[in-house]
């Protein structure tokens, strides 16, 4: 007569089980722009791989630690998007009313004028994450986003990701802090 083995997980288990539903309730809301960002990175991978597992493995790896014992993730350690492209140099971020304004510098290389430059806001308790309704160009040296009014005084997270016009390559994502605006 066999033994049933009750189900009953290790403590390992369970603490890879809550690092992945933090990482998972994390990333979901962002799945588009992940999907966008990673996908010419997963293009490249031998076999056929998805964005959003990328983007999972790499937070995982580097921005989930347990410390004593509860899974905390660092979202500046988050990538949003990644590749090889050269990204740009935040200067000032600035906020009028429900405008966040975020002023860059890039050297705009022959064929590179034109890369597109997106700013990402993301309000984590909310599940809410929105990217600038306009990309700014490269050259343009400044990008600007509209806060929701139902995310006014919530804290929100601010990234920067950076891209060719058309689309496939990215540069890996910038983290602009955390942002509350009243």
């Amino acid at each position: 007569m066999k033994k049933i083995r009750k189900n009953k997980k290790t403590p390992a288990q369970l603490a890879q089980q809550r690092r992945f539903a933090l990482a998972v309730s994390f990333l979901s809301p962002l799945k588009d722009i992940i999907d966008e960002g990673f996908k010419f990175v997963a293009k490249r991978k031998k076999r056929f791989i998805y964005p959003f597992n990328l983007a999972m493995s790499q937070v995982l790896k580097v921005a989930i630690s347990d410390i004593s014992g509860v899974p905390s993730l660092d979202p500046e350690k988050a990538w949003l998007s990644d590749g090889n492209l050269p990204s740009v140099s935040v200067g000032d971020v600035t906020h009028e009313n429900s405008r966040l304004t975020v002023q860059y510098f890039g050297e705009a290389t022959f064929g590179s004028w034109d890369d597109r430059v997106r700013l990402i806001a993301y309000q984590v308790e909310e599940g809410v994450a929105l990217g600038s309704q306009v990309p700014a160009l490269r050259r343009d040296n400044v990008v600007t986003i509209e806060i929701p009014e139902n995310l006014l005084g919530k804290d929100i997270l601010l990234y920067l990701l950076c891209h060719e016009r058309d689309g496939l390559r990215y540069a890996r994502s910038q983290y602009l802090g955390t942002y509350q605006i009243n």
